[in-house]
């Protein structure tokens, strides 16, 4: 985890917009996805289908 995304969960607990908090939610299962992948080949394949969402 990157030193932003701590400080972002420790200090970030501010109401955040509607929009914050979609791309939050993201992030989080973005996350997720990826330290169940296997391959190479399928954490790439993670990253191209949520960047597509942000």
């Amino acid at each position: 985890m990157s030193l932003a995304k701590v400080f972002t969960n420790l200090f970030g607990t501010e109401s955040l917009d509607q929009e914050s908090a979609r791309r939050r939610s993201i992030h989080r299962e973005w996350d997720r996805q990826r330290s169940q992948a296997v391959t190479p080949a399928e954490r790439n394949e993670i990253d191209a289908i949520f960047s597509r969402s942000l």
